[in-house]
This record gives C-alpha cells, structure tokens and sequence, in this order.
C-alpha cells in the first residue's frame, strides 16, 4: 500500500524511465550489432589464420671486439651512425705491438743470414767433397791400372827369366859333358903320345906314326881347350840368366808397390765418401735454419697481424647499434667495443602456441601489424620453424624435476622474413602477425 501510495504521489518517474530507454535502446543495439560483427569477422579471421601478439622485429647485432690487449685510445663511431665494410671503428695502442714486429723481424733477418751462411757451407763442402770423391776415383783408377801393367810385366818377365835360365842351365851341363868328354879324349891322347914317344925311341914305330899320335894330341887339347872355353860362356851366360830373374824380384817389388797405392788410393776414395756424412750433417743443419726461418717468419706474420688488430674495424655495411666502451679503457681480447648491425637483415620471430603450430607451413604468407607503425601494413613470409619450445633454452627448463606439475601451453619460435629495403623495422620492435593457413 505504501508503494502504491508513492507511485501516486510521484507519476513523473514512469516518463523519466520510457525516455532513458529510447536513449539507450539504439546504443544497446549499435553495440550488439558492432559485436556481433567484429565477433563473426574475428572468428572467420581465426578460422583462417594463426595469430599472436608474442612476436618481435630481429635482427642480426654483430658484437664488434678487440682481438689484443691494450689501451683504447680512440672511438671513431656514434651510436646510430651509418658504417661500411672496413671503416674505422676505434684505435688500440700500437707501440708494444710495433715494438713486436720490429723484434719479430730482426729475429727473421738473423735466421735468413745464418740459412744463407748455411747454404754456402753446404754448397763449399758439396763442391770440395765431390772434387774430392772424383780425384781420388781418378787416382785409384791409375793405381789400379798401373797395378795390372806391373803385375803383367812382372809374369810376362818371370816366365822369360825362367825359360832363359833353364835354357843357360841346360847349355852349362851340355858344356860340361863336351868338356868332360874332350878332357877324357886329352887324356886319352896324352897316353897314346906318351906311348908312342916310348915306342919311337925304342925304335918300334916310325917317326910318322909318332907324329901322328902328336897330332891327336894336338887335337884333343885342342877340342878340351874350346869345350872350357863353351863352358866358361855357358856359366857366363847362366850368370847373366840369374841376374835377370833378380829383375823379376825387383818387378813383383814394383807389383806390391802398386798394390799399396792401390790401397791407399781406395783408402783416399772412401774418406771422400765418408766426407758426404758431413755434407748430409750440413743439410740437417740448413733444414733446421730452413725450419727457423718459418718460424720466424709465421712469427712475424703474427706479430704484423697483431698490430693490424689495433686497428678495429666494421665487418658489415650496417649501423652502429651501441658503443660499449670509451676511450681509455684497458680491453682484452674478446672485449665488445661496440655494437653493430645491418638494416636491411631483420626479420620477425613470432612464438606461436603448440596447440596451433601444426597449422602453420614454411611458405606461408603472413599479415603483420607494427605497433610503432598502427597505420602500415607489412607481409611477410614463414621461412622456418623452430626444433623446440622456447622454455627448453631457459636457464630451468619446463618440466625440472619437481613434486608438483603444472601444465602450460609452450610455445615454438616461427621465423618470418619480412621486406624492410626502407629500414623503418628495428630489431626489438613488437609486431602481431597473422599467417594465413587458407587462402
């Protein structure tokens, strides 16, 4: 009753409710309207494309570092200033490194002089060791034939001497037996001359058979007095014959004589050959300087490289992303100085859910909206897809040993290339992407 008594004091309030509905009416149907539209645009949208919010512009940043230890005495870049291939990016100081290679070259001139001082000893002794050897083949070459002429003329005089004084001796004994046989016929005709005499002066035989006997006398001292004398010639010669074959001693005296030059000539020829050990000692030793000279030239190759290093440069046509470190600062080898990347190699990582990865193919086309860009669109393409989730990289990799599990959707890395020849897209930009998995 106390309601109803109040709608009857105050019947403004029914006027006051029809005419905030007819506001609010249109709005309601507008908004029911608008939502149902974007709710059916946004479920065709998913039904042919793989979205998310979880990407990002990349890029390569090239970690620009000294190489040598030393001072940083100068930066010769600003962040954001656009660098070539090969221009200067800062200076270490270089006077320990030029102290090096100034020491690195004096050390390969000592080696290049003693290799070369090496090498004239070696080509000396290879010289005089080859005179030498072919000298001593030379002589042991006369010695030997020299040797052979003796002992030939030794054999040849000895078979002559033998036979001549085998002859002499023969003629001796034949003179002897003449002489023997002449003085038995002497004797014999001294005893018929004695006889004969005796008869002649009893008067038995005359006077012309004594004279007669005389005569055979006569005769016979005679022949005994010729066979003396043919064996006085004979023991003359046979003298003669023995005296030669004293030359044949003095001959084989002449063949040993020879034979020792033989000897001391072959002796000669193998100290020659024994003088190459020294040549092939002579040759390790100039491998050995050969072996330095490498070395120190490696050395220098090194010391020259080093200070080449001093110079830091860019490896890349790009931009400087970041200078890391100022002049002044003592840096080490892998020490970043600055930071570098190129524009136009950028591309987009976008982590797509597990759940929707299987959708998604190299090749792709892709929509993508950058937020510091709202009004521009980009397209894109998928160019790979990851191996694993990105928790498997995380210092504690999902699913660690634990009493407790919870399940969470993972997500996998989708790398997107993206044309960016205008160089507005810098690697850390948020992007969401779209790819289209029907046409």
């Amino acid at each position: 009753m106390a309601a109803a008594n109040d709608e009857l004091d105050h019947p403004e309030l029914e006027p006051n409710k029809s005419k905030k509905w007819i506001f609010l009416a249109p709005i309601i149907i507008l908004a029911v309207i608008a939502g149902g539209y974007f709710g059916v645009d946004w479920w065709l949208y998913s039904l042919s494309h793989v979205s998310t919010d979880d990407a990002r512009v990349k890029g390569t940043l090239i970690t620009v570092s000294s190489r040598v230890t030393g001072r940083l005495i100068e930066v010769e870049v600003e962040e954001g200033q656009p660098i070539k291939r090969g221009d200067v990016i800062a200076r270490v100081q270089q006077g320990d490194f030029q102290a090096r290679v100034a020491l690195r070259e004096a050390a390969l001139e000592a080696a290049q002089s003693q290799l070369s001082s090496a090498l004239l000893e070696l080509d000396l002794e290879r010289v005089v060791t080859e005179g030498q050897i072919e000298r001593s083949e030379a002589v042991l070459g006369a010695s030997q034939s020299q040797l052979d002429e003796a002992q030939k003329a030794a054999g040849l005089e000895r078979q002559r001497a033998r036979a001549d004084l085998r002859e002499k001796e023969a003629a001796v004994q034949e003179a002897k037996a003449r002489m023997q046989s002449a003085k038995v016929n002497q004797d014999m005709a001294s005893s018929d001359l004695k006889r004969a005499n005796q008869l002649f002066e009893d008067g038995i035989i005359a006077a012309e058979q004594r004279d007669q006997s005389v005569a055979t006398y006569d005769q016979a001292v005679a022949r005994f007095q010729t066979a003396q004398e043919v064996l006085n010639k004979s023991h003359a010669l046979l003298a003669r014959a023995e005296a030669e074959s004293r030359r044949v001693q003095l001959l084989r005296t002449n063949v040993r004589t020879r034979q020792r030059r033989v000897k001391e000539s072959a002796a000669l020829k193998n100290l020659a050959v024994a003088e190459q050990q020294r040549v092939r000692m002579k040759e390790e030793v100039a491998k050995t300087l050969e072996a330095k000279v490498k070395q120190a030239q490696a050395e220098l190759a090194l010391a020259r490289m080093e200070l080449d290093e001093t110079v830091i440069v860019s490896p890349i046509d790009g931009v400087v992303s970041q200078v890391i470190s100022d002049p002044g600062e003592h840096v080490r080898p892998g020490q970043a100085i600055a930071m570098v990347n190129d524009p136009q190699d950028v591309w987009v990582q976008a982590n797509i859910e597990e759940t929707h990865i299987g959708k998604v193919e190299i090749g792709q086309r892709v929509e993508l909206d950058v937020d510091a860009y709202s009004q521009r669109k980009y397209e894109g393409k998928v160019i790979q897809i990851g191996a694993a989730t990105r928790s498997e990289f995380a210092i504690i990799p999902a699913g660690s040993a634990s009493a407790h599990f919870i399940k969470v959707t993972q997500r996998l890395p989708v790398k997107i290339a993206v044309d960016n020849s205008d160089g507005l897209l810098k690697p850390g930009m948020m992007v969401v992407v779209g790819i289209r998995i029907k046409e």
